[in-house]
């Protein structure tokens, strides 16, 4: 019976390994470096499914109305939406935390017979879709935030990178003080996945294969998870 290194082809798996390898050489950062391709990097931060709505969300209640009226602000002019109920004229019981979670609004609103506007159906939607969303990895560092999208062998849909892109607008408009920032950052998304099945990759598990076995050699656990993934994405 082969052993579970042989054909765990989780996502989330690799990505553990990565992260790891990413917090590798400190303070010198040559693993973050060579990934970013860069050649100099300070005091970064680097984080792995990133729920950074919901948890700043958790960190400021109770005083979690104004934080919740600027997501829906946002995410209303990111969906081109002109009318909506502003989330300040819900009914009580939709604002309170105790009562309602955000993400519980539109099924609340659609239950009570209230989901009647498709500017109210988008917000409120939307508005649930951002408090589950976790891109896999975001790197801060100078003023640029590095959002990575992680596959391994299936392809992205151009759907969820624009999802991506609208996840990390909020971030640096709303929370960038949360994620180390002085200022609003520079926002770039990129995408990480096996080169043999995806194209126009920003980086390749190929590569990041190269870097772990430069710092860590051939028998490091994670070295040889990265090698297996690889000799099973290329049958």
């Amino acid at each position: 019976m082969e052993n579970y290194i042989e054909y765990n082809r989780e996502e989330r798996n690799l990505c553990a390994h990565l992260f790891r390898l990413l917090l590798e050489d400190q303070p010198n950062w040559g693993p973050l470096k060579a990934f970013l391709g860069i050649d100099s990097i300070i005091n970064p931060q680097v984080y792995c499914e990133v729920a950074l709505i919901r948890d700043a969300y958790d960190v400021r209640k109770p005083h979690i109305q104004t934080f919740v009226e600027s997501l829906c602000e946002i995410i209303a002019r990111q969906h081109n939406v002109q009318s909506y109920t502003n989330y300040q004229k819900l009914s009580e019981n939709l604002k309170d935390p105790k009562e309602t979670h955000p993400k519980q609004i539109k099924y609340k609103l659609q239950e009570a017979g209230q989901l009647k506007s498709e500017g109210d159906r988008s917000v409120y939607g939307n508005l649930q879709a951002v408090f589950n969303a976790k891109p896999d990895l975001a790197i801060c560092y100078n003023d640029n935030l590095i959002v990575f999208e992680a596959k391994f062998q299936s392809h992205f849909s151009e759907e969820q990178l624009k999802r991506t892109r609208q996840i990390a607008q909020i971030w640096a408009e709303l929370l960038y003080k949360d994620l180390g920032f002085d200022v609003q950052p520079n926002i770039v998304v990129r995408t990480l996945g096996l080169s043999g099945s995806i194209k126009d990759l920003d980086m390749s598990w190929e590569k990041v294969y190269e870097i772990a076995r430069q710092y860590w050699g051939d028998e490091d656990f994670s070295v040889r998870v990265f090698e297996r993934a690889l000799n099973f994405g290329i049958q």
